[in-house]
């Protein structure tokens, strides 16, 4: 059986100051796995750096279990415009029996300025690259996103489809302080709740929770909750999850997020812990580290984080 981990793209829009800020790329992203009662290390992500350094080439490799080696699985290049703004971006696939790298999905970026207004996604069907699914985003006068909408590309009426919507409200500073998010209801053709997001501040506007909320029953009902822990230098050490216990009236703690930070306020290493009969177990680790040209006073203007999906861990 094939293993097929793929890179996504999550496009950290432009929030301001609105959370908390997403690390940047990594040169080497490793990941690993609670196995009995040791780490055992998964996959391994390298990226290939521009003069700007900017990521250009990322290729993860993931564990052979019968052989007990890592072996090619995903590989995504990443282009730029003028302006150092993500223009396209390929993944691609290793196939062990060819020993090649094929086609697998590609985006396109189009922007107004420096705000990212769209995102076209394709599929590499049949040897062609097909309409798969486009976002869209607006922006109000502050240059803040105030609403995403997603659609997918339905081929037999060669016309775009809305699925989803988010959409975000903000408070004076600005802070994110509320997404709604939305279904299409293709029959009635309307947009129908679907969930929201709250989140709280502290006084120094650092992040203190952040509450998921589900629409059932023309109500919001809670769903789970995060809690954020900052050390003495505003850096994330900590992100406790919940979830909401119907019965009990009260958050039920699940699981963890641990970080360990570098003078920079990057994570080095982050590892997830869940919550089992009142202890905490480990589920996974990640380790990063970064390219020199990061503490050279070099501007890195990708506004993407890099991530695998599915989290070869989870």
């Amino acid at each position: 059986m094939k293993l097929k981990l793929l890179f996504v793209i999550f496009f950290s829009v432009n929030l301001s100051v609105a959370q908390i800020a997403a690390p940047p790329v990594p040169e080497t992203w490793e990941n690993d796995i609670w196995l009995s009662n040791q780490w055992m290390h998964f996959s391994t992500v390298d990226y290939t750096f521009n003069q700007d350094c900017l990521p250009v080439i990322a290729v993860l490799q993931v564990l052979d279990f019968s052989s007990n080696t890592f072996i090619d699985s995903a590989r995504l290049t990443t282009s730029y415009n003028a302006n150092n703004l993500i223009s396209e971006t390929v993944n691609e696939l290793w196939n062990g029996d060819t020993e090649i790298w094929e086609n697998d999905r590609r985006s396109t970026q189009a922007y107004s300025g420096n705000n990212l207004i769209e995102i076209i996604n394709y599929l590499w069907i049949d040897n062609v690259w097909q309409l798969d699914s486009r976002i869209t985003n607006t922006y109000n006068t502050n240059n803040l996103i105030i609403e995403s909408v997603i659609e997918n590309r339905d081929l037999n009426m060669n016309a775009w489809i809305p699925a989803t919507k988010q959409e975000f409200t903000y408070n004076a500073v600005p802070l994110l302080i509320n997404t709604l998010g939305s279904e299409w209801d293709q029959t009635n053709q309307v947009w129908i709740n679907d969930g929201r997001t709250t989140f709280v501040y502290d006084v120094n506007n650092l992040l203190n929770t952040k509450t998921f909320e589900d629409w059932e029953n023309n109500d919001w009902v809670n769903d789970n909750q995060e809690v954020y822990t900052f050390d003495s230098n505003d850096f994330l050490i900590e992100t406790l999850i919940s979830n909401w216990n119907a019965s009990t009236i009260v958050y039920d703690l699940e699981r963890r997020e641990l970080y360990t930070n570098n003078s920079q306020g990057y994570y080095t290493e982050l590892i997830r812990d869940n919550y089992l009969l009142g202890s905490w177990i480990h589920a996974s680790r990640d380790r990063r580290t970064y390219p020199e040209c990061y503490t050279l006073n070099i501007e890195n203007n990708a506004t993407v984080t890099f991530s695998v999906y599915p989290i070869p861990a989870h």
